[in-house]
């Protein structure tokens, strides 16, 4: 039954994102999907990309990749667990380990796939981008590392930017919750959201509303810049990125 799965004629290509022959345990081809020899990676074409040594090299070249494709890019051969994460956090699509069974490959390109091509992933708001698989966003393509509680209040707020959604309707939706409690939760999740999108320059972009709740709005801070802090090897190529731009 395996082997008759991973014959079949799928409806994807990719694009192998190296020099050379795409390697045996990589090749899509022989699970039907098409290679295509051109064009950026897009929810149509699926990128795969080997991680080759995650060193400050490594890393400024995948902070190279365009932060608008990298969703629809996989990263295969990651050592560890750690560099997996930071790459999810950067916003590639997927981040595999050194060895994959050849079945498990496919499925995640597969689910990858389906993902970029269906699910209603992203919002966009002036300068701030939203990532619902991942459930992060974003400040000028800079991560701005949101735990799942900001980022729903966030992509709440996104539902009706320019509209004020009241503390009541937050509880609901984020907290699944039918009653305002006693503390002041929504007030601290919503303080370290606004630290957050100050810290990448998008300042006042939640704001408090008139009659009670929050508001999505443009931001009229622009100055600040980011600065996102994972392992040594990235914090390193950060600032020979930054040096030579």
């Amino acid at each position: 039954m395996a082997d008759l799965l991973m014959r079949r004629e799928s409806p994807y290509r990719f694009r192998w994102l190296d020099s050379g022959r795409v390697p045996a345990d990589y090749d899509l081809r022989d699970s039907g999907w098409a290679l295509d020899l051109a064009g950026d990676p897009s929810s149509s074409c699926l990128g795969v990309m080997p991680a080759g040594r995650l060193d400050c090299s490594g890393w400024q070249r995948m902070l190279a990749v365009p932060s608008e494709i990298r969703r629809f890019i996989m990263v295969i051969g990651v050592s560890t667990a750690c560099e997996r994460a930071e790459l999810l956090q950067a916003g590639f699509g997927e981040a595999l380990a050194n060895t994959i069974e050849a079945g498990e490959f496919e499925a995640r390109a597969c689910r990858l796939a389906e993902l970029t091509r269906w699910l209603p992933r992203h919002r966009r708001f002036g300068e701030l981008e939203l990532d619902l698989l991942v459930r992060e966003a974003y400040g000028r393509g800079k991560t701005l590392n949101l735990n799942p509680r900001e980022f729903a209040l966030l992509w709440r707020l996104a539902d009706t930017p320019g509209e004020a959604v009241s503390k009541q309707d937050l509880i609901q939706d984020v907290w699944r919750m039918g009653f305002v409690p006693e503390t002041n939760s929504i007030a601290v999740h919503m303080s370290r959201l606004r630290r957050k999108l100050a810290f990448v320059g998008l300042s006042g972009m939640v704001a408090t509303a008139p009659a009670g709740g929050y508001c999505l709005v443009p931001s009229g801070d622009t100055s600040r810049r980011p600065e996102v802090v994972f392992t040594p090897a990235l914090l390193e190529a950060l600032a020979m990125q930054a040096a030579s731009a």
